[in-house]
């Protein structure tokens, strides 16, 4: 007997047919009626499972068992004849026509249900955008708590590795008059656009919340959440999950661990740690980060066991070092801060990356900071700022075309983001790579016409590559009121240095007392300006409080090696080069490619005029021209280089590196 006609015989076609005709009115039943009464998403998806992995099942029993008036028995072998009476074409079996109609149905059906429950994760990665709350709280006080769960909630989708979400800076812009939510997704590129508001008066609080398909204006998704202010604090976990359940798309263990992370027990503690999370900036002005440390203190000290509120206080912490770089007590309570966080919550990444912004910025720790913030990286995909700073810490490596590419997906995850986007861009250009930088400047001007960053960049280049600096000075006056003062003295002082006008670099330095890092400290340039304009008497008390800070800021790479210049100008060569190495030493390129090769010229320099060890200088010099922040026709303008400017071999290996 052929198989065809044993698996007849056994009823594995007719069992089929009904098989696929019931599994087909359940799912379609599942998929109609199901929504109508409230049931969970998930539960359809498991009558379609259900369905499908049950069809095995159903023919494996078929082949085995037999259903009699007797009840269920175990198949025996073929009857005499039914191996007399030979095989059927297949072709022949009504059974089987019917079975592979219903199973194809079966296969449509389930395909459709299952395509309307995950239709926004069909082309892969959804990207989500959820848009600022609106605060309906009578008191318009309370603004700042729309703002602050707006970022929890952010935050916490940001973890699901199988969604992009986009960063909060991104969606700012959207805050207030009308909505066009299409626009919004084509502007931002996203699949996805969750939109809310939020309603507190007293402890009564309202959350709506309502997910909608950017491409089609689809609601997918709506839920009220009214709760206690006191039993809400894991509000924002609820919602994630619920989110990512409505999208269809799914949470690895791992994922649902780490969203579900360590909750605040004392409401007016998390109160006040939404309020610094709404308000906080990354190296923001120093009175705003007052106010944020100011709410994290009492955020910690109402609810010590708060990890999150450690992990922003430590950040904060680290981005005050940046107004007080001298400030250990600061750095030291902003390290006591990474331990407590990660001691509550080993796995946080907020913590994570505060402690890879202290091993880049405090300790100048690089690979420890790479390591900590690939980890959080991978639980948390779409924090943007964390791309952002792994860009920073890798271009502190010298891995400037992995720090691009995350410079990049920053940007990707905060379209409209200006910090983001100009990081690619800026590294470029410090790199001498003006062939990738000019057309990403030029379509950056384009998207950002009144960002003057981008538009004074252009003459930077101008200058860099072909040495003439015309019309950047008055492109300077046309922007000057769109600038910062500080802004706008920095790139004044690059465009004086560019046209060669020492004159005015002394009258732009003297009526100011800061300084201008761009270039180094204020005197450093007085000093080698003066020399370079040939009076050195009033270099002189530029020179000595240059020197003087040997004694001051002793672990401060850049002013060592600042003071070692100004040592070897006075005449005291062998100090000079004893402090030049101990510069390289503080800061060398291997853990900081991005100053530390700026320190090493100063060296070099230092060692050129002393002659002590000129071939090493020479050398030097050569290696480090066209490095990051070192391009050749800039080092040519520096005053302290034109005060070598009768150095023949030096002068040459200089023009050789210029840009043919």
């Amino acid at each position: 007997m052929s198989f065809v006609s044993e698996l007849r015989r056994r009823q594995v076609f007719r069992t089929a047919a009904w098989y696929g005709g019931f599994a087909w009115f359940a799912i379609e039943v599942a998929n109609t009626v199901f929504p109508q009464f409230g049931l969970p998403e998930w539960s359809v998806r498991a009558v379609i499972v259900a369905a499908v992995l049950g069809m095995p099942i159903a023919l494996a029993l078929a082949w085995s068992f037999d259903m009699t008036r007797a009840g269920l028995r175990r198949e025996d072998e073929p009857t005499a004849t039914a191996v007399a009476g030979g095989g059927t074409a297949i072709w022949r079996i009504p059974s089987l026509w019917f079975a592979l109609l219903l199973g194809a149905g079966l296969a449509l059906s389930a395909q459709q249900a299952w395509q309307r429950l995950v239709r926004p994760a069909v082309s892969g990665r959804p990207a989500i955008a959820v848009l600022p709350f609106a605060n309906l709280s009578p008191d318009p006080e309370n603004a700042y708590f729309a703002d602050g769960l707006h970022e929890e909630v952010l935050a916490t989708l940001a973890r699901a590795g199988s969604l992009r979400v986009i960063s909060s800076t991104s969606v700012q812009q959207y805050r207030d008059g009308a909505r066009n939510l299409k626009e919004i997704a084509d502007a931002l590129d996203v699949d996805l656009i969750l939109e809310g508001s939020v309603r507190r008066a007293g402890d009564d609080l309202r959350l709506t919340l309502q997910l909608i398909d950017g491409r089609s204006d689809e609601h997918l998704w709506a839920e009220t959440y009214d709760r206690k202010f006191r039993n809400a604090l894991q509000l924002q976990k609820t919602v994630a999950e619920q989110v990512v359940a409505a999208i269809g798309a799914t949470l690895s263990p791992a994922e649902e661990q780490l969203i579900k992370r360590v909750a605040p027990t004392v409401p007016e503690a998390y109160d006040a740690y939404l309020h610094a999370l709404a308000i906080a900036e990354p190296f923001g002005s120093k009175d705003a980060n007052d106010v944020v440390l100011g709410l994290l203190d009492k955020s910690i000290r109402l609810d010590p066991r708060y990890a999150p509120a450690h992990a922003l206080r430590a950040k904060a912490r680290i981005w005050a070092t940046s107004y007080d770089p001298d400030n250990s007590a600061l750095a030291d309570a902003a390290r006591a801060d990474i331990e407590s966080a990660l001691e509550i919550q080993p796995d946080l990444p907020d913590a994570l990356v505060a402690r890879g912004l202290y091993s880049t910025y405090v300790s100048i720790d690089p690979e420890r900071a790479l390591a900590d913030l690939t980890r959080a990286l991978s639980m948390a995909p779409s924090d943007a700022d964390a791309h952002n700073v792994a860009g920073m810490t890798l271009r502190r490596l010298g891995r400037f075309d992995e720090a691009i590419q995350q410079f990049s997906i920053a940007a990707g995850l905060a379209p409209g983001d200006e910090r983001y986007a100009f990081q690619a861009v800026e590294t470029l250009s410090r790199l001498g790579r003006f062939d990738e930088a000019e057309p990403l400047r030029e379509s950056l001007v384009a998207r950002y016409p009144a960002n003057t960053y981008m538009r004074w960049l252009k003459y930077d280049h101008q200058f860099s590559t072909t040495g003439d600096a015309s019309g950047w000075r008055e492109e300077l006056e046309h922007l000057a009121p769109q600038q910062s003062e500080e802004g706008r003295a920095n790139v004044k002082l690059e465009m004086l240095l560019a046209n060669g006008d020492l004159a005015g670099v002394v009258e732009l330095l003297q009526a100011r007392e800061d300084d201008l890092w761009w270039w180094g400290s204020r005197d450093f340039i007085l000093a080698t300006t003066w020399l370079a304009l040939g009076d050195p008497k009033r270099a002189r008390p530029y020179l000595d409080a240059t020197a003087a800070g040997l004694s001051t800021q002793t672990d401060n790479s850049g002013a060592v090696a600042e003071g070692a210049v100004a040592l070897e100008l006075l005449g005291r060569s062998s100090e000079a080069i004893q402090a030049a190495d101990r510069a390289v030493a503080l800061r060398p390129e291997r853990t900081d490619a991005l100053n530390g090769a700026s320190v090493a010229m100063l060296r070099a320099w230092v060692l050129i005029h002393s002659g002590v060890r000129a071939e090493e200088g020479y050398s030097e010099l050569e290696r480090l021209l066209g490095s990051i922040d070192l391009q050749p026709r800039w080092v040519a303008a520096s005053p302290h280089w034109l005060l070598l400017r009768n150095d023949a071999r030096a002068q040459q290996i200089i023009r050789n590196k210029f840009p043919k």
